[in-house]
């Protein structure tokens, strides 16, 4: 009896396995075998690889997009939302995003998905830091700070270098906080 999955199932495979080899090692074969099918199941859900890649990012980014609205930023307060940015930024499958970006240096479709969910990203942050900070140029600054050193854990990991994020975040949001009771 053949198996059945659903694109999803294709989605979330392809996410495993960036995080697992990175984009060079995302294929066709690769996803097949690991979810049981046959690459007719790939092409009759895709069509093509380029097909699967479209639907892919279109899948990671309107997650992405469903992570920040599902955290409810700004219904409660600027301590709730401190909160929620730690609760999103350890929930991100660092090793996986550390490949996209990698692919995203290759190919300008994956970078502008990219460069899309950073901007939400970045604009959630901004709207969280600015609530705590009363300065738009410090916050500007401390949200800077916390997309390098979101970028940096990730392709420091992707490279090998592990290091604990807990720490790090933690000390980011004391300096958040610190900031904000210096104003």
């Amino acid at each position: 009896m053949p198996t059945i999955v659903s694109k999803e199932q294709y989605f979330e495979t392809a996410l495993d396995v960036l995080a697992e080899v990175g984009f060079k090692g995302l294929n066709i074969r690769r996803m097949c075998t690991t979810l049981g099918v046959t690459t007719g199941s790939f092409y009759h859900y895709f069509g093509s690889w380029k097909g699967f890649v479209d639907a892919l990012f279109e899948y990671w980014e309107h997650r992405q997009d469903r992570i920040l609205r599902d955290l409810s930023f700004g219904s409660g307060g600027p301590g709730d939302d401190i909160a929620a940015i730690r609760t999103l930024t350890l929930g991100l499958p660092h090793a996986a995003e550390a490949a996209i970006r990698a692919w995203g240096m290759n190919d300008p479709t994956v970078h502008e998905t990219q460069r899309r969910v950073d901007s939400a990203r970045r604009k959630t942050v901004r709207s969280v830091i600015g609530r705590v900070v009363d300065s738009d140029e410090a916050a500007d600054v401390i949200v800077s700070l916390g997309m390098a050193m979101l970028v940096g854990f990730q392709n420091l990991t992707a490279e090998g270098q592990h290091s604990e994020l807990v720490p790090l975040l933690d000390e980011y949001l004391r300096l958040v906080s610190l900031h904000g009771e210096s104003t």
